[in-house]
């Protein structure tokens, strides 16, 4: 009976070693997030880098009903701490929301149109990035209009 015990403590000791050495042999770029990632419903996610990479901004639109909202990024920063003006690089819509995305660096009354997203596109992306064939609108974005019917 002894020797069943022990085979049986024994398996259980090698099993939690063997799931330890996984745990803590993989490699760095598994704690990294998937681009566009942890962008919620009913939001627009800004990233501060091409292809939905590095840090976001949650921008959360009004709600649904005919509702507009205009929102500047003066005053708005990425998680990282960083200011979101001027520094977006590719964006994920994740609300029914058409939304207007502007160059409006003094809050003019003519903004420049720098890209447009139709309502009712849930998952609608853009990536600014250099090899995008709108690599211009790179890092210009800084306000927006939400129109939510």
């Amino acid at each position: 009976m002894k020797l069943n015990s022990f085979k049986l403590a024994a398996t259980a000791v090698t099993s939690a070693a063997a799931a330890a050495a996984m745990l803590f042999s993989a490699t760095p770029a598994s704690a990294d997030n998937a681009p566009y990632s942890d962008c919620p419903a009913w939001a627009l996610c800004l990233y501060q880098h091409g292809g939905g990479t590095g840090s976001k901004v949650v921008v959360t639109p009004p709600a649904a009903g005919g509702n507009t909202k205009i929102v500047r990024l003066t005053n708005t920063h990425f998680l990282n701490k960083e200011p979101a003006d001027n520094a977006v690089s590719s964006w994920l819509n994740n609300s029914q929301c058409q939304i207007e995305f502007w160059d409006d660096p003094n809050g003019e009354l003519h903004p420049s149109d720098l890209d447009f997203a139709e309502s009712w596109h849930w998952g609608l992306k853009r990536d600014y990035g250099t090899g995008s064939s709108q690599y211009y609108n790179n890092d210009r974005l800084s306000s927006l209009r939400f129109y939510c019917p």
